[in-house]
């Protein structure tokens, strides 16, 4: 007998600490907190929870993840903690990065067992200060307990860390990571165009299109002026003036030609030079035009000429039989 006893005592004694945990003073372990969608599955990416996503940014860029933290059901495992709950989200940055949440952070959220909800989450790159290329920055998001006083509290630990779900063999962790790189920022002001325009002889009203793209994503709304200039061999409509432009955002203007009279196979040159004030940025292209013969539009092609004839063909049949129906 005493054998026996003495070998149930070592057992209890090889049985993982956590069987034995409990929460900490000022916290209950009704429910079991877990992220379901971690940082690499609403976003896109391949699923991968638990373990690090990765990410890039730019001074002043952001971006947005979508992640579903969770009250892991019966049906998970360990079997311990499943009734309804009041859980949470938090998140932290290891360099104080602005981190913008809806539901806001820390909302308590009460969720029955198998139930979650969608938290969105913005990290956004300051614009003050040294954001070297290669700089990481480390965003970890919680999935936590409210303590007794229905305050979101980290602290208060996890009742079962991982949970199993056993329809897909994977691990699902109260906690997830996104390590984020600093990488070079686009340019601040860009003009896109093409570098030869055709334009037909007799054509009154040729638009040319520049598109403006505003790359300074640390000003909200930026003044974008832009001159262009001809060298007047075909008449033009010059459009110059200035845009209010959102960061990230592209925006086309047009110089108008007016090749009504304009001799064959005439060259004219376009400049256009974009800037803004401070600090002083700027950018210039040159677009040539090229005036060449008008080019015929066929009235009758062939795919044309078959569907009339099929029109035809279904009218007559419709026509016959309604004489026939008639004669009937």
């Amino acid at each position: 007998m005493k054998k026996i006893t003495l070998i149930a005592m070592l057992a209890l004694l090889l049985v993982p600490a956590v069987a034995f945990a409990q929460p900490p003073a000022g916290c209950t372990w009704d429910g079991d907190p877990a992220f379901i969608y971690g940082f690499g599955y609403l976003d896109g990416l391949d699923y991968n929870q638990p373990g690090p996503d990765f990410a890039t940014i730019w001074k002043g860029y952001s971006i947005t993840y979508e992640l579903g933290p969770y009250n892991a059901s019966d049906v998970w495992l360990p079997s311990t903690c499943k009734a309804l709950d009041t859980l949470c989200f938090h998140a932290t940055s290891s360099h104080g990065w602005a981190l913008t949440c809806d539901p806001e952070m820390g909302l308590p959220q009460e969720l029955d067992i198998s139930y979650l909800w969608y938290q969105l989450i913005t990290i956004t790159a300051p614009c003050v200060g040294e954001l070297p290329v290669g700089m990481m920055d480390t965003v970890i998001a919680i999935c936590a307990y409210t303590n007794n006083l229905g305050v979101c509290d980290p602290s208060c630990g996890d009742c079962n860390d991982p949970n199993l779900r056993p329809s897909t063999g994977l691990y699902h962790y109260s906690a997830d990571t996104l390590i984020i790189t600093v990488v070079e920022a686009p340019i601040p002001l860009e003009v896109l165009q093409d570098t030869l325009t055709l334009v037909e002889q007799g054509q009154t009203a040729a638009y040319v299109p520049f598109a403006i793209c505003n790359g300074d994503y640390c000003t909200p709304v930026t003044r974008i002026d832009y001159v262009i200039t001809t060298t007047g061999h075909v008449p033009t409509t010059i459009n110059n003036g200035y845009l209010e432009m959102l960061p990230g955002t592209c925006e086309d203007i047009y110089a108008v030609l007016n090749a009504g009279e304009a001799a064959l196979c005439t060259y004219d040159t376009l400049q256009i030079v974009v800037w803004t004030g401070d600090p002083a940025t700027y950018d210039t292209c040159v677009q040539v035009i090229h005036v060449v013969e008008a080019q015929e539009v066929p009235l009758f092609t062939v795919p044309v000429v078959t569907i009339l004839v099929l029109a035809l063909i279904l009218a007559a049949a419709v026509f016959m039989r309604r004489r026939a129906a008639a004669r009937a």
